[in-house]
């Protein structure tokens, strides 16, 4: 009993040492080369998930967000009561006031970029989602080995509970992962932490109409769209489906790659001239910031009957 109680303590403890483990990038390191983030206080740009992009041997982990002093088109549910659409507007007019230079255009419908927002009928307020793509231009090669990449957030998706009476902070949430920051910090300043309490608090600064700054996404805009974290050798052959599709998208005239980053799997994606998706699934994305072998990238079957 006490050996299996030591082992016991000994995983936890391995667990504990993984959690608490440095990230695949030094923050230090990209403070020195963007001196800017110094100046967000207790900014948690090391609990950033980053984008993923596998491709020609190696995983190039970075951020993506919307173009400096972008106008984002937002695409607001149609069937919103008055009650509703005044939370996301105010969750929208709490970004706008939030120090990162954007602003929204409000539109009935989107025709191209921008981010939709949904209210789901039935939803658990904690289902709330959010699908984020970040287009990486990579129609010059060379550009891929820069720093920054030539990417940007592209088109984004918002699912939001009907009914969740703390609409405002969870919609306040969501965009932010709509604006690019992947991921959820444990501590700090943020809106981005997880939890009902978070939720709860956000709505009820926004209802006082308090001024919210947030460390998470003013560190995210603190730096170019496109910063490399990080670049990581992969085993021989692991890429190989991605650098397949991408050299056919290039013939072709695909758009993309375009890329999502979840909390446990991500994608890699083209569209063809009829608009269709060729894609690929990523998966262990957490293992691979430690251990890049241990990516997986799964085509889908449309992309596997043209890898064949």
């Amino acid at each position: 009993m006490a050996a299996a109680r030591l082992r016991n303590v000994l995983a936890a403890v391995a667990g504990l040492a993984l959690a608490c483990a440095e990230p695949a990038w030094r923050v230090a390191e990209l403070e020195a080369r963007h001196p800017a983030l110094r100046a967000v206080d207790g900014h948690r740009l090391a609990d950033v998930r980053p984008y993923y992009l596998p491709l020609s041997g190696r995983l190039t982990l970075f951020v993506c967000r919307w173009p400096d002093a972008a106008a984002v088109p937002v695409a607001l549910p149609a069937d919103a009561t008055t009650e509703e659409r005044a939370k996301l507007e105010a969750a929208l007019a709490g970004w706008e006031a939030a120090g990162l230079g954007l602003r929204f255009e409000r539109r009935s419908r989107l025709a191209g970029a921008g981010i939709e927002i949904e209210l789901i009928e039935g939803m658990l307020p904690a289902a709330a989602n959010t699908v984020a793509d970040c287009a990486v231009d990579a129609s010059d090669p060379a550009a891929l080995d820069a720093d920054p990449l030539p990417a940007r957030i592209a088109l984004a998706s918002i699912q939001l509970a009907r009914g969740d009476p703390r609409l405002a902070g969870a919609a306040m949430h969501e965009l932010g992962h709509a604006l690019g920051f992947q991921g959820h910090p444990a501590r700090g300043d943020t809106v981005m932490r997880t939890g009902t309490r978070a939720a709860l608090e956000t709505s009820e600064r926004l209802k006082q109409g308090e001024a919210l700054r947030d460390a998470a996404l003013a560190a995210l805009y603190a730096v170019p769209s496109g910063t490399v974290l990080a670049r990581l050798a992969l085993p021989e052959g692991h890429t190989e489906p991605v650098d397949r599709l991408q050299a056919r998208a290039r013939r072709e005239g695909w758009i993309g790659p375009l890329l999502r980053a979840g909390s446990t799997e991500g994608r890699v994606a083209w569209l063809d001239p009829r608009g269709e998706a060729i894609s690929l699934r990523l998966t262990g994305l957490s293992a691979a910031l430690r251990d890049p072998g241990r990516l997986a990238v799964v085509p889908s079957p449309r992309a596997a009957a043209l890898l064949d």
